[in-house]
């Protein structure tokens, strides 16, 4: 871990200004709440103001321009930016010593260069595992597979045969990479299984959420493009294409061979259908199903998927049903009313 440093040096390493004293000195972040004199805090959500003004932190990450009265404040660009590059100065990813554990299994063919294989891993034959990478206990490297420097695949993650990780690749506890693609023809004598004879390739700087699966094409190639982030729980279908810098969050799907364009983001539980093509920087809503093909720049919700301000709309009128309902019938009986005194 870093050690401490002074408001001025912080300020320094973020790109921000400091109100207060820039020789008070820090040793870590802590949340608003539970941060002391020695520590840093930050502010990303206006939300939380009130705790930020009663926080006991020696100084706090705050957006240009935000007042905190009588706290010491480094003024930013991007607060939440500024905190992710202090953790990570004190809280720094450590390489391991490169190792093969001679309780783990290596195939005699497979090249593990410059590697650190835990005891209880799986190598398969003809795999390639690249410098810097840490195969933690339990993980499986399929036959064939290639890993690219300095990834990361924690306990029971998996990358089945034949795949293509790239380069700082961090797959969770339980990640699944290249499982088969859900693909069965029904028939008569009931569901026949397809071969799923593809494979999966992961771009650079991706990272795979714990328990989070990405099926093998059947023919071809699912795709994790670069600096795509799914969390935990997600679920990409065989032969689908999520572009770079996608983040896909917990509980979110993609069905085999939709196509996710560049910063594309799926909230919590969004689900895309099959054969869809989605534009770059497309947003989905919580919960919402993507039923049809959506332009560059959209934010869409609800089931199915509409544009986002008009399912906000949507929203409201549903609310009012009920009243609606009670006018409507009320207008109907004035009416029949009506006609029957005519």
């Amino acid at each position: 871990m870093g050690g401490q440093l002074s408001l001025r040096e912080v300020a320094a390493l973020v790109g921000g200004t400091v109100f207060g004293d820039p020789e008070h000195r820090v040793m870590g972040l802590r949340s608003l709440g539970s941060a002391q004199g020695e520590h840093l805090s930050f502010l990303a959500n206006r939300r939380y103001l009130r705790d930020a003004q009663h926080s006991q932190a020696g100084a706090i990450l705050v957006a240009v321009g935000q007042k905190l009265a009588g706290r010491g404040r480094i003024e930013v660009a991007d607060p939440y930016l500024a905190f992710a590059r202090m953790m990570k100065y004190w809280h720094p990813y450590t390489r391991p010593v490169a190792k093969v554990d001679a309780r783990a299994w290596v195939a005699e063919d497979a090249v593990v260069d410059g590697a650190r294989i835990e005891a209880f891993a799986w190598i398969g034959p003809g795999a390639v595992v690249g410098p810097g990478t840490w195969v933690e206990t339990g993980a499986v490297v399929g036959s064939g597979t290639v890993i690219g420097s300095d990834c990361r695949l924690m306990p029971k993650s998996v990358v089945m045969d034949g795949c293509v990780v790239g380069d700082r690749v961090w797959l969770n506890p339980g990640a699944v990479v290249g499982g088969e693609g859900f693909g069965f023809a029904p028939s008569e004598q009931g569901h026949i299984k397809i071969p799923q004879a593809g494979n999966v390739s992961l771009g650079d700087d991706v990272e795979l959420g714990a328990n989070t699966c990405v099926d093998r094409g059947a023919l071809g190639t699912t795709y994790v493009r670069s600096g795509a982030k799914l969390d935990n729980l997600v679920q990409v279908g065989h032969g689908a294409d999520i572009g770079d810098h996608s983040l896909l969050i917990a509980f979110s799907g993609v069905a085999g061979t939709s196509r996710l364009g560049r910063g594309v983001v799926l909230a919590a539980k969004a689900a895309v259908m099959g054969h869809l093509k989605l534009g770059d920087g497309v947003m989905v809503g919580v919960a919402s199903a993507v039923t049809s093909d959506v332009e560059a720049g959209q934010k869409v919700s609800g089931i199915p998927a509409i544009p986002h301000r008009g399912w906000l709309r949507s929203v409201t009128a549903f609310a009012q049903l009920p009243s609606l309902l009670k006018t409507v019938r009320a207008l109907e009986k004035r009416i029949q009313e009506l006609e029957n005194s005519s």
